[in-house]
């Protein structure tokens, strides 16, 4: 029998051992997979949440408070200067605009209304509304109509409002699609997102003057609408160039234009709203920052999320060192119980090794046949590991997340009172055994055997035969 079959065979010696062996095991080696993976999900979000809003600054209106309409804009003159400081890598002007759908419900949908006087609606939070609905573009929007229906339900078109005095219900005119014109139309933070992926069709061009529009997919299905299909916005025909996904509800409710095309249709040529201003880097973003504020001076508000997303990420970097630490912990465990196991084993027995010696068996053969028997005990367990840990990685990683400080809105508030798209979404972290866990897992099982083998290498290659057959 070759030394790998006999190890193997000798592993399954004594069965309720084994199983013991390799059920202890794999909850060391799956608590080390839960921690390697919280590591990797938490680093990986912390990473994406700084480079996605660490370099960058947004400028809008003067003075513009947390549910104020101040009615104010900025043109692209006043910006023009921007795109030239040091530093400075693109700038992405947007304004905004918004059309009453043609599905309106019927005034009996929307409940009872006080008869007492028109209701007062305002958002949940103290300030009046005006004219915007569920979660849509900041900043002051012109009405319009337009021949699309809205993609949600009443419920999601009236959320966030109430009304007084009571008892009332917010009234149809927020049943509310929200345009924004843009020379970057894919940027996501135009319509409140972090992400924006093209599904069908083609991107438009900011500079474009043509009536072209992006949808969202819900817009899309609500509407019948594929790309070439056209639809009516402000009394202009525009075309569906593209059809796109988002990951928020205001995206799947706005409609995308080029900055030319909405400044047309609104009829208020060269007016900016907000700008979102790339710096070459992180490093940049305080000259770059300080250089915009003094080029505008009072005639604009800038803000950057920078200094919000370190504080935001701090928490996490805390649960990377608890997985960090933990993971080393786990490890360690792994190395010492599979090392305990392995002594027991050679002094069980010891007898045998002597006879082995003493027939003339060499002793790497004898050496490898409890390595594979090491082996074979720290692969079952790395399977019982990675079964826990599938199991085990998402609920772990939440908690501890929940439990670091980190909120899943981390209060960052820049233009328009709003946090950040990226901050918002912090605690919404996916944990999943991926292929680079299931490397370093196998790399991890590796060194545990190694170690735990040489042990007893060390063991078997002190043994003599002339002293275990004296014994005998």
């Amino acid at each position: 029998m070759s030394v790998a079959g006999r190890g193997l065979r000798n592993a399954f010696r004594n069965v309720t051992r084994a199983i013991s062996v390799v059920l202890i095991l794999g909850l060391a080696i799956g608590l080390a997979v839960v921690m390697l993976i919280t590591h990797r999900a938490v680093g990986a979000k912390a990473a994406t949440a700084l480079s996605s809003v660490g370099n960058t600054v947004m400028i809008g209106p003067p003075g513009y408070a947390a549910g104020g309409q101040l009615g104010t804009f900025l043109t692209s003159a006043e910006l023009a200067p921007i795109a030239s400081l040091h530093g400075v890598m693109s700038v992405d002007e947007s304004f905004n605009g918004a059309v009453k759908a043609s599905n309106l419900p019927p005034s009996s949908a929307m409940g009872t209304v006080s008869t007492h006087g028109a209701p007062t609606v305002r958002t949940i939070g103290g300030s009046e509304a005006g004219g915007h609905g569920s979660g849509g573009s900041a900043g002051p929007v012109k009405q319009g109509a337009t021949s699309l229906k809205y993609p949600g339900s009443l419920a999601l078109a009236t959320q966030g409002l109430a009304c007084e005095p009571k008892p009332c219900t917010p009234p149809i005119s927020f049943f509310t699609i929200y345009v924004t014109g843009s020379n970057q139309p894919t940027a996501p933070a135009n319509i409140g997102a972090s992400t924006l992926k093209i599904v069908s069709g083609h991107a438009i061009s900011g500079p474009s003057s043509a009536y072209d529009a992006m949808i969202s997919t819900a817009m899309a299905r609500k509407n019948g609408l594929k790309v070439g299909s056209t639809f009516t916005a402000y009394g202009k025909t525009l075309t569906v160039a593209a059809i796109f996904e988002s990951d928020s509800q205001q995206g799947n409710d706005t409609v995308i234009t080029s900055l030319p095309v909405l400044d047309r249709l609104e009829g208020d040529p060269g007016l900016i709203f907000s700008a979102v201003v790339t710096a070459s880097s992180l490093g940049e973003l305080p000259k770059v920052t300080s250089e915009i504020e003094r080029v505008l001076g009072p005639r604009a508000s800038v803000v950057s999320y920078l200094a919000d997303a370190r504080r935001a990420v701090s928490a996490l970097d805390g649960v990377k060192s608890i997985a960090l630490d933990s993971l080393v912990g786990a490890v360690a465990a792994a190395v010492v119980i599979l090392f305990l196991v392995m002594v027991m084993i050679v002094r069980e027995r010891k007898r045998e090794i002597g006879i082995l010696k003493a027939i003339g068996t060499p002793n790497g053969r004898i050496m490898a046949q409890f390595a594979t028997e090491a082996v074979t005990f720290t692969l079952l367990g790395l399977v019982a590991g990675f079964v826990i840990g599938v199991i085990a990685a998402s609920p772990v990683t939440s908690s501890l997340v929940s439990h670091s400080g980190v909120s899943a809105d981390t209060g960052a508030r820049g233009l328009f009172g709003a946090g950040s798209p990226v901050l918002t979404g912090l605690t919404d972290i996916s944990a999943h055994v991926a292929l680079p866990v299931i490397l370093e897992g196998l790399a991890a099982a590796v060194i545990v055997a190694v170690l735990a083998s040489a042990t007893s290498a060390w063991m078997i290659s002190r043994v003599r035969p002339a002293e275990v057959l004296r014994s005998v």
